[in-house]
């Protein structure tokens, strides 16, 4: 059973499903019990640990050349001034290294999205790692993914991929291309190193294995090829918010896999939030014994009861229509800003491109509930959910509210609304119906 609320990303240009990755609140490979995550066999690598992979050697005495991009060739060459002047102001670059014409690894810096990546080339010009590192808080480095990392000691080295992700609380996952997932052993350290000043990136490069760079620039080369019809390199960023006010405003047409969609609000009822601790949940997984429950979104109300609506898109293309998306009223103050509704030791740095934090649903229903009324309509969410027909349904007097979840099972994110004064005036399960 996949964890109820679960680290997740959208498949490109499938609106209507997520695929689920790591929860690190309940480690565990996606779709087993996190209390019980799969060991697939593999072999043993360096060290003795799974995510311990040796990682190929690098050239040493590697030169820099600067540019807005990489993309089998320069993008824009800059300057080490030009460079140093982007770093200042947090504006993405890259730093390529090369060695008798052929580049053997690529820096990518982001200071503004607290962003940075470093890939290692082979000769053919084929990535073998890439580390993605993040700034935290107390402005270091840290690594939640490490990819591409082949599998030595395998008869087909080239086609295993090893990848790794660090979680917070001090645990790594370690993926193989197969899709075999397991939880790794405690005492594997999330590689760190401080953020360093422009053009000292040795400590960071000693993590991703290149030793010996001259970082301070060269104005230009002929051995590196240019492509002006490349693309600038531009961070990724987590799942954005679509038209959230548009998804909830009577009448308002948007699309749906491109076709045309009218937008109708449905009244779902009212919810009761007396200890304010919300969950978004399957109604299915109130009756599992898992410890999800502790992790409520940390967004919080004032206790109260509080209205709930409906999305509902109607396809003027094929006469079809679903649930869009659910939305809890808490005001009715204008929202100045959307977040992502995170639990309790969940950071939206960590995300990728692409990712979110999501409600996992595998009986195509959703609910909202306090974690103070699980011991009510557990039971009796599960009986509703199973024989729901309309569009929503309640339970035990607005303890908990259900609907059908868009297309059905996936994973789908939650946003918090808040005014100019930073108070919560809406929460929204966004079903990724709309483009």
């Amino acid at each position: 059973m996949s964890a109820p609320f679960v680290l997740a990303a959208v498949l490109p240009a499938v609106s209507d499903a997520a695929r689920a990755r790591f929860g690190w609140s309940n480690a565990g490979a996606p779709g087993q019990n996190p209390s019980h995550p799969v060991f697939p066999e593999i072999p043993d690598s360096p060290g003795g640990e799974p995510c311990a992979a040796e990682r190929r050697p690098v050239p040493t005495g590697l030169a820099a050349t600067y540019a807005l991009g990489w993309d089998d060739g320069l993008v824009g060459t800059l300057n080490p001034a030009q460079a140093r002047d982007r770093d200042t102001a947090g504006l993405p670059y890259v730093a390529v290294l090369h060695t008798k014409g052929d580049a053997r690894g690529v820096i990518r810096v982001a200071w503004d999205e607290r962003r940075a990546e470093v890939d290692v080339l082979d000769d053919a010009g084929h990535v073998t790692s890439r580390d993605a590192f993040r700034v935290d808080d107390e402005s270091l480095f840290l690594l939640p993914h490490t990819d591409g990392e082949p599998i030595t000691g395998t008869t087909s080295e080239e086609h295993m991929v090893r990848t790794v992700a660090y979680g917070r609380d001090g645990r790594a996952a370690c993926v193989l291309d197969y899709g075999g997932s397991f939880q790794t052993p405690d005492d594997i350290s999330r590689p760190r190193a401080d953020r360093p000043d422009f053009g000292s990136w040795h400590d960071v490069l000693a993590i991703a294995g290149i030793k010996g760079a001259d970082l301070s620039g060269t104005v230009g080369t002929p051995t590196l090829p240019n492509n002006d019809d490349g693309v600038p390199w531009a961070p990724g960023h987590p799942l954005r918010p679509g038209d959230l006010e548009a998804m909830f405003t009577p009448g308002a047409r948007a699309r749906e896999s491109g076709d045309p969609v009218e937008i109708e609000l449905v009244d779902a009822g009212k919810l009761r939030l007396p200890s304010v601790r919300l969950l978004a949940t399957d109604p299915d997984y109130l009756t599992q014994e898992l410890p999800a429950w502790e992790g409520a979104l940390t967004a919080r109300v004032a206790p109260g009861t509080y209205p709930v609506e409906l999305s509902i898109a109607q396809n003027l293309a094929n006469d079809w229509e679903t649930v869009a998306g659910a939305r809890i009223v808490v005001s009715d103050e204008p929202v100045e800003s959307w977040e992502l509704g995170l639990r309790k030791d969940q950071h939206e740095i960590d995300l990728d491109d692409g990712e979110f934090y999501g409600v996992s649903v595998d009986t195509g229903t959703a609910s909202f509930t306090d974690v103070e009324a699980i011991p009510a309509v557990a039971e009796p969410a599960r009986e509703v959910s199973a024989a729901l027909e309309g569009w929503h349904g309640t339970v035990d007097d607005g303890g908990l509210v259900m609907w059908h979840a868009g297309y059905g099972d996936g994973s789908y994110p939650v946003r918090v609304g808040r005014d100019r004064d930073g108070a919560v005036t809406a929460f929204v399960a966004d079903m990724l119906i709309l483009d």
